[in-house]
């Protein structure tokens, strides 16, 4: 029978790693070098070579990159049967199979953002602290880096030291305990439980690993200490574990991502064969030229070359704009340059280093009448019409979700009240049982009025009719729940919370459709484990704005990445220390290999930043890729390089009678303190004040915003 593996278009380092069969290898794979090619090319080779579709399983990132990996194994394999999945979504699945040596049950929910929020409020309102040294979020990311360590409550109890650690471990334990009662994980749970049942349950484990006997893990740079031992786990009895990856785009740091699992993969597995993809078929050699000057500047790395495919094409621009406004219609200008030559807008877009960023580019596009869309997908589901119907879905099936339950009896009045829901919470407590189950013996709760419970006891029969009819497809079950319930009437006047409901019934319709047997529970654990890259439509027809997070994956043929300035790319927080650096550079490394044809960089000579005007300075990484100042790329008309003190100085000798602040002028302001006036530019509605702060810092402020306090000479 004859090879699907197209032999011919493959270079021979992607050979070497399609045909490396059993034992450990490492494929360094640089930008844009056929990656995915060769991951499903590796795929069709085992199945050729004899091992079967079901014991192989291969792990990405993404929901979209997994299901592009499935496409694609499947123009190989028709008949299916390779494990294709994320991390979380294999954990599920895992944890639902094993749900009893997991201590969970399997109809578990999978809390979201907003409802780990709500639980983490009530644990540190029940450990009785000061919100104000624990707020929600700040404890969410705290215990979120312990579980990324497989540290669990009671470990970090035995070690915390302090004030802080020790209050931090109660609410620890009070958050797992309360999602323990609404029979409920969050996302960090999925791996944590996972790696502690490959641990300690050796059975599991010798059966996971007698399924998965060819472990294949793609970004291997962006997984954590959790992950690292799920795989390692599952691996460790056959040793038939690849790792597809590059430390040049490890860039999840912040969220636990450990940079040193591929650094030391081959510490960790001491045969493996390692494999460099080195040939880019992506980008331009003038776009590779600039990312391997910038990325050579970092320590932690494997040296690898970018070699170009392509021809040579249009050189890396730099545009130095007077603000953000400015370089928002710049962009809009080029964009719009682009699209009238003929070029397909789906292939433009514009990468920023914070959402907050979207604004300046949104409203310039608006008036240049551009189709754009924000590539910031996990909103829709956080819009509250949609947690509105959801919450109905969720409760239905996992009875123990309070959170979904309070959320669904509270959508619309029902005639039941704070009190009465308090009351049928404390008769729940003292009973052991979830709120669904009080609410159906609602009429013990004789603390509450006859009427409220009658109408409590009717909701709860509602939802107890759609449990019993939860199987097959989810779209009509949806749209009859939407309905029933009442949320039809309720929102029925709001036009745009209905196009939402629509779109969510859309997005159900298309999961049916997909799916070989759709079911409630497997539709909201999709749903649940979305992310903002799920979001990217390739067909919009638009100019896609997005976070150069959200970009990783993505390629397009004109990028711009915006925003080059000490403080937003490298990103304030870098100052922290070396290793915050190298990963902010790894980002802007990631943007610019996205590109294709042309890359397009901005930088803004100033910024209004949390409503303060401040000059902004160059960041170092325009340096690094060659960039010898503003009269190198733009002719400003302001003299020398970045001669800032001369056009202050021209501005003032100008100053009218009557400005608000003299030079000298001692002033005080909320957030930096006591300062003199150095000089005040008298642009009318956008006058400027620049200050030198006790603190010895210099502030270029916008008088309209600055809000300062004048203490006379």
């Amino acid at each position: 029978m004859a090879s699907v593996i197209p032999m011919e278009t493959l270079t021979e380092s992607q050979k070497e790693a399609i045909f490396h069969k059993d034992g450990p290898l490492l494929v360094l794979a640089g930008p844009g070098s056929g990656k995915t090619r060769v991951i499903t090319c590796r795929i069709a080779a085992l199945i050729e070579s004899g091992v079967r579709p079901y014991h192989i399983c291969a792990i990405t990132f993404t929901n979209k990159a997994a299901e592009e990996m499935r496409n694609r194994v499947a123009v190989f394999v028709p008949a299916g049967g390779v494990h294709i999945s994320t991390f979380h979504s294999l954990c599920v699945s895992i944890l639902r199979r094993y749900g009893e040596a997991a201590q969970i049950q399997s109809n578990f929910s999978i809390f979201d953002v907003k409802d780990q929020q709500r639980c983490m409020k009530e644990a540190i309102k029940d450990c009785q602290v000061n919100v104000t040294n624990f707020t929600p979020a700040r404890m969410l990311d705290f215990i979120s880096r312990l579980k990324n360590d497989l540290e669990c409550p009671r470990e970090f109890e035995a070690r915390a030291a302090g004030f802080f650690e020790k209050n931090a471990a109660r609410i620890y334990a009070k958050y797992q305990q309360i999602l323990k009662q609404n029979n409920a994980l969050d996302f960090d749970d999925l791996l944590v439980r996972t790696a502690f049942l490959l641990r300690d349950f050796p059975a599991v484990r010798e059966e996971l690993s007698a399924r998965f006997r060819y472990l294949l893990v793609d970004e291997y740079q962006d997984t954590n200490h959790a992950q690292y031992q799920i795989a390692k786990g599952i691996a460790l009895a056959h040793r038939n574990i690849c790792v597809t990856g590059d430390p040049d785009q490890s860039i999840y740091r912040w969220r636990g991502a450990d940079i040193e699992n591929i650094l030391v993969f081959e510490k960790d597995w001491p045969q493996a064969k390692v494999v460099k993809l080195e040939e880019n078929f992506r980008s331009t050699p003038n776009i590779l030229e600039k990312a391997d000057q910038l990325i050579a500047q970092n320590m932690k790395r494997k040296a690898k070359k970018l070699i170009p495919t392509k021809e040579k094409g249009l050189d890396v621009c730099i545009e130095i704009c007077e603000d953000e406004s400015a370089e928002a219609h710049w962009v809009a200008e080029q964009a719009e340059a682009l699209i009238d030559e003929g070029k397909d807008s789906n292939q433009i877009a514009v990468f920023y280093r914070v959402n907050s960023m979207s604004r300046a580019i949104e409203e310039a596009f608006v008036q240049h009448q551009l189709p754009y869309q924000v590539v910031r997908g996990v909103e829709f589901y956080a819009r509250k019409e949609i947690r509105d119907l959801l919450s109905y879905l969720k409760v239905m099936v996992n009875s123990q979700d309070d959170v979904a339950f309070l959320r669904a009896i509270g959508t619309h009045p029902r005639g039941i009240g704070k009190t009465s829901l308090e009351r049928l919470e404390q008769f729940a407590r003292i009973h052991g049982l979830s709120l669904l189950e009080a609410a159906l013996r609602a009429e013990q709760v004789e603390t509450v009025n006859r009427p409220t419970r009658g109408r409590i006891v009717e909701f709860a029969k509602m939802v107890q009719q759609f449990r019993d009819d939860m199987e097959g497809d989810v779209s009509p079950l949806m749209e009859r729940v939407f309905d029933a319930s009442g949320l039809a009437k309720v929102l029925g006047a709001d036009a745009d919370a209905m196009d939402n409901i629509s779109e969510l019934f859309n997005s159900a319709a298309e999961y049916d459709q997909r799916s070989e047997e759709p079911n409630l529970m497997d539709y909201l654990q999709m749903i649940a484990l979305y992310s903002d890259s799920d979001a990217y439509n390739a067909e919009a027809g638009r100019v896609s704005l997005m976070t150069l997070h959200a970009a990783k994956g993505l390629e397009f043929d004109h990028v711009f990445i915006i925003g080059l300035e000490d403080g937003l790319l490298p990103h304030e927080r870098s100052s922290i220390g070396a290793d915050d650096l190298e990963e902010e550079r790894r980002l802007f490394f990631v943007g610019m290999t996205r590109a294709r044809q042309t890359l397009k960089i901005g930088y803004a000579r100033h910024r209004v930043i949390r409503g303060q005007f401040i000059r902004s300075t160059p960041s170092q990484f325009l340096y690094e890729i060659g960039f010898e100042g503003e009269s190198d790329a733009f002719d400003s008309g302001w003299g020398e390089p970045n001669d800032f003190d001369n056009f202050a100085s021209s501005l003032v000798s100008k100053k009218k009678p009557g400005q608000l602040y003299a030079v000298n002028e001692l002033v005080e302001h909320s957030k930096f303190g006591l300062g003199r006036v150095k000089e005040y530019l008298d642009l009318g509605e956008d006058s400027i004040v620049v200050i030198r702060f006790n603190s010895g810092k210099t502030k270029s402020l916008m008088v309209k915003y600055a809000k300062l306090n004048s203490l006379g000479g």
